[in-house]
């Protein structure tokens, strides 16, 4: 089990800057932290959305800036790209919040809500209740399975989470590899 000292900083500081890295392998990381170290969940919780908010926000400045460019921006006037700006500017909501529960998607979506020009005040707000939910989520979850495993084998946990993790992306690339092959029938 990982005890926290009065020295967590560089726990905190790890959580903070893991989802710049891997989002969902930090918030894995903060749950199952937290699931160990009870009295330390209310700080995880909130350092991890704090890095979860930051590490998104900046991704919407990716698009805005794509429409400096001459051919970014024409290419928001065919026909097919104007229909989903109007569907990402009517669907901010849904668009983010699938989005975040999709496995590489959260950049793809981020980015287009600059480049579609949805508000910046929405996006924030949207991406902080979008944060809150995953992150609640996955919390709620650990807490469950690690009260099911029980203390004494606490530390099979962060394993369990890591595996679970890497089979849910491995499935999802072999879905995807799938998917893209030619039909051939």
């Amino acid at each position: 089990m990982i005890f926290l000292t009065d020295s967590s900083l560089p726990i905190y500081l790890s959580v903070f800057f893991g989802p710049f890295v891997q989002e969902d392998a930090a918030v894995l990381y903060a749950a199952s932290l937290s699931a160990n170290n009870p009295p330390y969940f209310p700080t995880l919780f909130f350092v991890i959305l704090a890095g979860l908010f930051f590490s998104d926000i900046w991704k919407y400045w990716i698009g805005w800036a794509a429409l400096s460019n001459p051919k970014a921006r024409a290419f928001t006037e065919k026909k097919h790209i104007a229909t989903l700006q109007v569907k990402v500017q009517q669907y901010t909501l849904a668009t983010l919040f699938a989005a975040r529960f999709v496995p590489l998607a959260r950049i793809p979506a981020y980015v287009a809500c600059g480049y579609f020009k949805v508000p910046y005040w929405k996006f924030c707000l949207i991406i902080a209740l979008t944060a809150t939910v995953y992150t609640t989520v996955v919390f709620t979850i650990i807490y469950w399975v690690g009260e099911a495993i029980g203390e004494r084998y606490a530390w099979v946990l962060p394993i369990i989470v890591v595996s679970l993790a890497l089979l849910f992306i491995g499935f999802q690339i072999l879905k995807r590899k799938i998917s893209s092959q030619p039909d051939k029938t």
